[in-house]
């Protein structure tokens, strides 16, 4: 059972290497608006949206630095009122 699942890491391990290393890149037109109107006019300083986009760009450049791989991602936006509350990368499947 060991081995068995020994394999299957090796395996999904070199095919993370092998899929999507060359040419990775933020495809903004993928990206996915949720948004929520309350008629409250609720209104947030803090520019959230954008410091949780930076963020997340930062640490795929990060990964991409450190450990050579590279994934094309796109975001999940939230919104209250027409302000961008969130932006989040989901998890996509490698395969």
């Amino acid at each position: 059972m060991k081995r068995f699942l020994l394999a299957i890491a090796i395996v999904a391990m070199l095919q993370t290497v092998f899929v999507g290393v060359a040419g990775a890149e933020y495809l903004q037109k993928s990206d996915q608006t949720i948004s929520v109107n309350t008629g409250l006019g609720l209104y947030s300083p803090l520019n959230t949206g954008s410091l949780t986009f930076k963020t997340q760009e930062a640490i795929h450049d990060l990964l991409g630095d450190t450990t050579g791989l590279d994934v094309d991602h796109y975001y999940l936006w939230v919104e209250v009122d027409g302000n961008q509350l969130l932006g989040v990368d989901p998890i996509r499947a490698m395969y």
